[in-house]
Order: C-alpha cells, then sequence, then structure tokens
C-alpha cells in the first residue's frame, strides 16, 4: 500500500498558494487580451475573464474605458471575503449595453438605413423589451406621432388630448381629427394612453385619418385623456427619430442636419452584471449605460457603491402580468403594475445595498426592491417611469428596507410605491426617512410621492423626515399627494415629515390617509397644504395644518393651523429661488406647545416638544443626498 505523505513545509506552501488565490488582484484593460495573466502590465481584456478566474477575497480592478459586454461572476464571495469589480484608481470605466452603428446609405431625403440585428422584432415583454437607439449618447425617439419637441423630454411627451373609448372588452376606438392618413394604413401601429391613474398600451387594428380601433393590452372603461401613436416607418419625419423593420432587418434614421448620422449605438443587452444565485460581491465607482444590474432570490449582500447608470431599462408596450405575479383579487393590477417586477436596479434577495450612486432614466423602476433588508441610501434618482406605470424611482415588496437620504426627482407617477397588485407584497419594517422627494406624477394623476396602495399592513416601520415638494399635477383632475395610503393601508407612523408646494389639480393633498384595519399616528409634521384622515383610529398630535378639508382624527391634540401663523423662519414664497426653512422664528406659538410622544419628541428643548417637523434650539435636519452637486457638475 502506498502513502501519501505530506511534510510541513509542503503543507505551509499549499496553505499560502491558497490564500494567495483567493486574494488575488487582477486587472482588466480594453487593450489587455484575455490570454494574458490579468496583471497591471498584462491586462485581461473582458471583465467576463476576470469575472471567471476570481476567487473569493479577489479583486478586478477595471481600467479606464468602454466595455461592451455582460458580466457573469463565477462564484460567489463570503462575508469575510468578498470579491469586488472597481475602477482602478477611480478610472473613468463604463459598462455598456450597446454596440456602435456605421456605415449608413442614404433612403431618401434626410433619412438614412442601415441593415442590422437588433434584439427585438417589433415589440416583446419578455426578456428584451424593446429596441432602444442612442445619439452621441443621448436616447432618440421611435417615429410617433405627435412628434417629440426639440427638447426629448421622455416625461414631458407631445400628447393628443382625448378620444381614447372602451368599445367593450380589449377594443377601443381612437378618434381625434389631427390623426393622419397613411398611405400604407394604420394596422399594426402601437397606441400609448393615459388614462387617469395609469396607461395602457395596444395595436391598432384598422382605421383611416381621424378614427382608428385598436386591441389593448387590458381592459379600461374610463376612457383616455391623452395618447401617442408609434410603429409606422411612414411617421418618420423629423430629426432623431428612427424605425425599425424587423423583417427586412433595416434600422431607419432621420439625421440632424441632414448629414450621415455618426456616434450612433443601438442597445443589444439588458444586464452589466448578472448576480442571480450570488452573494457578498461589491461593485464600486463603475458607469453601467443602456443597462442594469439583477440579482434573484438566492442572492444576500450585493454592495453597489458609486455608480453613474443611465438607461437603465426601456420598454414601449405595457402588458398585463402573468397570472402567477398578480396578488388575489387584484382589480386592475394587471396593467397598472406592468414592468414593476423587471425594471431598474433589481435588488432581490437579502441584504443587498445601494448607496452613494445616481441612477438616471428609466421607463419602469430606478431601483427595485424585491426580498429582505434592503438599504437604499445617499443615491439620486432621477428621470424614472415614463411609460407611467406603478412602477417608481423606488419601488418596493418585501421587508426590513431602509430608503434613506435619497434625492428623488421627476417620476411619471409616484417616486416610492409599496403597491399590493402584484403577489407577495409585504411592507413591514421599512423605514422612508431623510429623502428629498420633487416633480413627481409628470405624467399622471391620483397618485403620492410616497405611495402605498393597498391593504398594506406598515407595522413596525415609519415614515419621518423627508421633504416632499415643488410638483405640478398632470391633471387637473385628481391632483397629486404627498403621503398617500390608499385604500386602508394601516398601522402607519408618519412623523417629522414637511410637504408644500403641490399644485395644479383639483385636489392635491399633503397627506392622505383612512383605513378602519389598524392604528395611524401622525405626528410632529409640517403639512402646508390640505390633509384628509379619517375613517379609523387615528391618532394626530404635534402637527401644522394649512386650512383642511378633512381631519376625522379620533385622537388629535396639540395642533397648530398655519392661518395661526406659526412663523416659520423662512416661509416659502412663488418668487423664491432657494428651499424655504420651516424651522420656528423665537416668538413662534408652536414652541413649547406640543406634547410628549414616546418614541417621536426625544431631546425637545425647553418645557415641552414644540409643533411642527422642527425643534427650535436642535440641529436643523435636511433631506436628500449629499451628492446633489455631483449631477449638476457632470450634467
Amino acid at each position: 500500500m502506498n502513502i501519501l505523505r505530506f511534510s510541513s513545509t509542503s503543507i505551509s506552501t499549499l496553505l499560502v498558494l491558497a490564500i494567495s488565490a483567493r486574494n488575488r488582484v487582477y486587472v482588466v484593460a480594453p487593450t489587455g487580451s484575455d490570454k494574458n495573466p490579468g496583471t497591471i502590465d498584462r491586462p485581461f481584456k473582458t471583465i467576463q475573464k476576470c469575472a471567471t478566474v476570481v476567487q473569493p477575497g479577489g479583486t478586478c480592478w477595471l481600467r479606464a474605458g468602454i466595455y461592451r459586454e455582460e458580466v457573469r461572476p463565477g462564484v460567489s464571495g463570503t462575508a469575510a471575503a468578498p470579491i469586488t469589480f472597481a475602477a482602478y484608481k477611480n478610472e473613468n470605466v463604463t459598462i455598456s449595453g450597446t454596440e456602435a452603428v456605421e456605415g449608413w446609405t442614404t433612403y431618401r431625403n434626410s433619412v438614412y438605413r442601415r441593415q442590422v440585428s437588433l434584439p427585438v422584432n417589433g415589440y416583446r415583454d419578455i426578456d428584451f423589451f424593446a429596441n432602444q437607439v442612442f445619439i452621441n449618447g443621448e436616447m432618440m425617439p421611435e417615429a410617433r406621432f405627435p412628434n417629440m419637441d426639440e427638447k426629448r423630454d421622455f416625461l414631458r411627451p407631445t400628447l393628443i388630448g382625448g378620444g381614447v373609448k372602451s368599445q367593450g372588452g380589449l377594443l377601443a376606438s381612437i378618434e381625434n381629427k389631427e390623426i393622419p392618413h397613411l398611405s400604407e394604413g394604420w394596422t399594426g401601429a402601437k397606441v400609448w394612453t393615459n388614462e387617469w391613474y395609469t396607461t395602457r398600451t395596444g395595436t391598432i387594428t384598422g382605421g383611416t385619418a381621424g378614427k382608428l380601433t385598436a386591441q389593448m393590452t387590458a381592459p379600461w372603461d374610463r376612457g383616455g385623456f391623452w395618447f401617442y401613436l408609434f410603429g409606422k416607418l411612414e411617421l418618420l419625419d423629423s430629426p432623431g427619430e428612427w424605425f425599425y423593420d424587423y423583417k427586412s432587418q433595416t434600422l431607419y434614421l432621420w439625421a440632424f442636419d441632414s448629414k450621415i448620422p455618426t456616434k450612433v449605438e443601438v442597445k443589444q443587452r439588458n444586464f452589466s452584471f448578472d448576480l442571480s444565485d450570488r452573494s457578498y460581491i461589491s461593485l464600486r465607482n463603475l458607469n453601467l449605460f443602456a443597462n442594469t444590474i439583477t440579482t434573484s432570490d438566492r442572492s444576500t449582500n450585493i454592495v453597489i457603491d458609486g455608480i453613474r447608470a443611465k438607461y437603465v431599462s426601456h420598454h414601449m408596450t405595457l402588458p398585463p402580468l402573468p397570472n402567477s405575479e398578480q396578488a388575489p383579487n387584484s382589480d386592475n393590477g394587471l396593467i397598472v403594475a406592468s414592468h414593476a417586477h423587471d425594471t431598474g436596479i433589481q435588488l432581490r434577495g437579502n441584504s443587498h445595498t445601494l448607496k452613494n450612486s445616481i441612477i438616471e432614466w428609466s421607463s419602469g423602476n430606478g431601483v427595485l426592491l424585491e426580498g429582505k433588508n434592503h438599504t437604499v441610501t445617499n443615491n439620486i434618482i432621477t428621470n424614472s417611469n415614463y411609460m407611467v406605470s406603478y412602477a417608481a424611482p423606488v419601488r418596493i415588496n418585501g421587508t426590513g428596507h431602509q430608503i434613506t437620504h435619497n434625492t428623488i426627482s421627476r417620476a411619471g407617477r409616484d417616486a416610492i410605491n409599496i403597491d399590493w397588485h402584484t403577489a407577495g407584497t409585504d411592507a413591514g419594517n421599512i423605514e422612508i426617512a431623510y429623502n428629498d422627494i420633487s416633480r413627481f406624477g409628470m405624467l399622471s394623476t391620483d397618485l403620492g410621492a410616497i405611495y402605498i396602495c393597498c391593504y398594506i399592513n406598515l407595522e413596525g416601520g415609519s415614515i419621518h423626515h423627508n421633504w416632499i415638494r415643488d410638483t405640478q399635477a398632470f391633471s387637473p383632475f385628481w391632483g397629486t399627494r404627498g403621503i398617500y395610503l390608499d385604500l386602508e393601508s394601516f398601522n402607519s407612523t408618519i412623523h417629522h415629515n414637511v410637504v408644500w408646494n403641490l399644485t395644479g389639480g383639483k385636489d392635491n393633498h399633503n397627506f392622505v390617509v383612512g383605513s378602519p384595519r389598524g392604528y395611524e399616528r401622525v405626528f410632529n409634521n409640517t403639512f402646508m397644504g390640505e390633509v384628509v384622515m379619517g375613517g379609523g383610529s387615528i391618532a394626530a398630535r404635534n402637527n401644522i395644518f394649512a386650512a383642511s378639508k378633512t381631519i376625522t382624527a379620533n385622537k388629535q391634540s396639540n395642533n397648530l393651523f398655519i392661518n395661526n401663523n406659526p412663523k416659520f423662519s423662512q416661509p416659502p414664497t412663488k418668487e423664491a429661488k432657494y428651499l424655504p426653512d420651516f424651522s420656528l422664528k423665537s416668538n413662534s406659538p408652536a414652541i413649547d406647545a406640543g406634547v410628549i410622544i414616546p418614541g417621536i419628541t426625544e431631546n425637545f428643548v425647553g418645557d415641552a416638544p414644540d409643533i411642527g417637523a422642527y425643534e427650535r434650539g436642535t440641529p436643523i435636519w435636511k433631506a436628500g443626498s449629499t451628492l446633489e452637486n455631483n449631477l449638476k457638475k457632470n450634467n
């Protein structure tokens, strides 16, 4: 019998080699080769090569440049030895979901064409949702009627008002004298319609100038207020517009200044990093362009720090949710929650962190939270949900999440959304705090900056120290709300929030709650507009209210109405170009006029707590991200 013997020296050597492999540092550069060893002098060429060989404790340093690939790590890290992908010495690293398109030929006038294989033949709503075209790093609109203006702001598109009517089931008619005649007909085109608090899309089945028929993705009997049409080559009539003929695999593009198009890119990949079933991986100081990051229910402890992600998701149609994704008795959840589960930076699983990052431009979510105990802190999230479903800059499912110190602006509907229409929604022990929220509801109505619906149990969590401000309702009908606990959401704790300057609709409320199910706690807020509270057990104390539409809280005391002049240090004015200061002057009647509330009014100064969101004599708290100046500097 042969006996294999190891000396203590050989065992030590093996251990050193194992530790070395686990903590090894690799370098990647666009000028490298995947046949290289991955050193600083002989780097790998692709991030995927590094992702394949790196072990727990290892790092992939990425040199400056553009990487056009999707990365999937071969293994997970560990709690003691995470795997890191980071920009080398903060160099400018971009992971792009696009490929360049060159070699254009003239089609007619200012329209050029190029044969190219794009991922989507028409439109679909699994995997890759819709094609996307960029010129010089800016998303271009698909040919449509009416045309977008020269700003090409997808949250302020040009729309046609009125004329969408249900004809029963999924059938609809679209009547408007501005609809032009198309020589090849409208059949097969697509329509996007804005209908009260949500939107629908559909396929044109027939018609001519002024009147069309459509098969919609979901039934709706409320009628449509605004719409646009797309999906026909004949609509290509404006600089920057494009159309893709998937049958001939030809991309048509109306060039700026009639010149041969340059710096054109098309989206070819959804993800920069696929971290499904991976854990303990850190991504630091990376730029993402036209792609996003995904995880799975089995992923844990992913850290995303200091990324700048632009155009994270794009879709053009709103399909109904599969039955497996709908909550029981979810009413019309099949349309309102379309693409609310598969867009944005997608954090599923447990204990992920997104911090110090800038997320901008998404057709749906900015970031999606599903699972437990995720943290989203000190980020700027802007220009989200231009397709206008119940997606949001921050879309929440699950429990134990913390959403703090973020600046959230420019959203098609809500800024932060917890919604019941999708299966598995829970919302216990969620903290939403110190966020600066503005310019939401840009393409919808009957919504909230923080919107929670329906029958959601908020026990154990709190909404506190948020600024909600400066938005104008898209519609003159239902308007906007600040904090909106819709349809019997319950067991909320709402304290030290400031809401002001919500305008434009007939029902712009700073705060709305009404549920017979639980107990609502509304303390030390400053609400500069109307408040609606009623329908259950509500304690409202130490708040500053405007003249309110309805307050029927059964336990209310020590509240102050604005007509009694709280004497703010710097109240808001229409002309002001600065943030108002809602702290109290020394002679304010709100000082020492409150009541002690355990867990809410600790560390007050004086004989009793002050009324409102600010306690005089203590540091003045501020909301929002510290990255604000970064965004201005780089735009």
